[in-house]
């Protein structure tokens, strides 16, 4: 029989929470609950170190001062000095030593880069780490690895036996010739073993949750907006060793909601209480829509084929938050989320040509070089498609041009057209069982039409979870509010 381990990645490391954290731990603890724990980086509302030592990576690239460099360093280890002697009613000078060690080593490495002007690397701009002959030096890191440390001493506070997991040298030295998946699997195993070790000896691991060091394209899962990706490496190969997993992303919120409370009136927005992998993955896939909250990199197919469970919630709430597993919630028969995004542009072409062979590909190999596609709507003659607004007029416009060319339509006409329309929302509605539920359609669209909001583009996802719709966006914010109303 498999054993219950929940794996907690912590969301705020806020420094007003630095004490508060460990008393979850300490009360799973109590209940023979085992666990690892991954950290992030410790910061404040109004410091975040890990943008401040992103600064000094950004001051040597720029061959700053190095007095210049110092002071900002400088600043972070007195912010940790200052946050330790507030929340911690112990003796500090163990830890203070701990960071001074810190910044003696990064100020050590940054000193010998002005010195001997080694090279900044890797030309991915997402690991910030300085190349010297002899090592290599994430700035990031340093700070990350420090954060584990200073919170296996909270957590040992609680009276509960914790160990600092050393994730030094877990990248393979072959990782530039590893697929993405093979990556993946080779870190899960790594990183599992070290936590296994500290298991053993009836501590709680705990981890650090940047990794340094990538060479391919698995560093976009983890990098530091991406920070879950590390706890769920770690529930992949643990799960494989015999144990339960539920993976506990634990925010200052109390799990995924029915939309943004900041846009539905009366704060009527819903808990999504239970949730499976693929439409928590459809939400969180939606630009903007509650990235922040759970990355989509998290839900890959690695946990689901482990069958790792997801639970997103504040431990300090009475709510039990989200959970999210492979299985359907049976009782869900309508729309769990909207959400809208506008600073949208709309194309249409209208061509007679349109039905003939790879002529779409051909339209959008031109719109490849400019723009990414977002939603597409067709017929035999008729092509709709969507745009983020950020693209120049000047662009835009040689853009149509191109496209007009490749459709031989020198002018708009009734029947032959290349145009597009800008300031425009999409509003995503998406559910878990969409091939059980009546009238949806009929329902948004009559609750639209009451306020005269024009529906100019429908697309239905073919997974059966969304139906996107294109509106104005002037009209954003009430359509929203609209269709959570009628919908939800």
């Amino acid at each position: 029989m498999s054993e219950s381990l929940s794996v907690k990645k912590w969301g705020w490391e806020n420094a007003a929470e630095l004490v508060k954290s460990p008393h979850n731990v300490f009360m799973d603890h109590i209940n023979w609950v085992k666990q690892a724990v991954v950290v992030s980086a410790i910061r404040s509302s109004d410091f975040n170190t890990t943008d401040k030592l992103i600064e000094i990576w950004e001051l040597v690239r720029a061959r700053a001062s190095f007095w210049e460099t110092k002071l900002k360093l400088m600043e972070i280890r007195d912010f940790h000095f200052a946050i330790i002697d507030e929340k911690l009613s112990i003796n500090t000078s163990e830890l203070k030593d701990y960071i001074n060690k810190v910044f003696q080593e990064l100020l050590y490495a940054i000193f010998y880069w002005y010195q001997n002007q080694a090279k900044l690397t890797p030309s991915k701009e997402n690991d910030y780490s300085i190349s010297t002959e002899k090592w290599l030096v994430s700035i990031i890191w340093f700070w990350e690895e420090l954060s584990a440390y200073v919170h296996e001493q909270i957590i040992t506070l609680s009276w509960v036996n914790a160990k600092f997991v050393d994730l030094k040298w877990v990248v393979p030295e072959n990782s530039e010739e590893l697929k993405e998946a093979e990556l993946f699997d080779v870190l899960s195993r790594e990183i599992a073993s070290r936590v296994e070790e500290v298991l053993k000896d009836k501590k709680i691991p705990v981890l650090p949750w940047y990794i340094p060091w990538f060479a391919n394209g698995i560093e976009n899962a983890i990098w530091r907006w991406y920070s879950d990706a590390t706890a769920a490496m770690t529930s992949v190969w643990l799960s494989r060793l015999w144990y339960d997993i539920t993976l506990e992303i634990q925010k200052s919120v109390k799990g995924m909601l029915s939309s943004d409370p900041r846009v539905v009136k009366w704060k009527k927005t819903k808990l999504i209480e239970q949730i499976d992998y693929l439409t928590a993955k459809e939400i969180t896939g939606i630009r903007w829509a509650q990235a922040k909250l759970l990355h989509n990199q998290v839900l890959r197919k690695e946990l689901q084929e482990a069958w790792i469970k997801v639970r997103l919630f504040d431990p300090f709430s009475d709510s039990k938050g989200t959970l999210i597993s492979k299985l359907k919630n049976t009782e869900s028969s309508g729309v769990e989320f909207i959400w809208g995004r506008s600073w949208v542009t709309f194309f249409s072409i209208s061509s007679w040509k349109m039905a003939g062979e790879w002529i779409l590909s051909q339209v959008f190999s031109i719109v490849k070089e400019y723009a990414s596609v977002d939603i597409i709507s067709t017929s035999e003659t008729e092509l709709s498609f969507t745009i983020d607004s950020w693209l120049s007029q000047k662009k835009l416009d040689e853009m149509t041009l191109k496209i007009r060319a490749s459709l031989d339509i020198q002018e708009d006409g009734y029947e032959n057209f290349v145009k597009y329309e800008k300031n425009k929302a999409l509003v995503f509605c998406v559910w878990q069982n969409l091939y059980h539920s009546k009238w949806t359609l009929w329902k948004a669209a009559t609750a639209l039409s009451k306020w005269w909001i024009n529906i100019e583009m429908v697309s239905q996802w073919i997974m059966e979870r969304a139906i996107v719709f294109g509106i104005n966006s002037k009209e954003l914010n009430t359509a929203i509010n609209l269709l959570h109303k009628e919908l939800i």
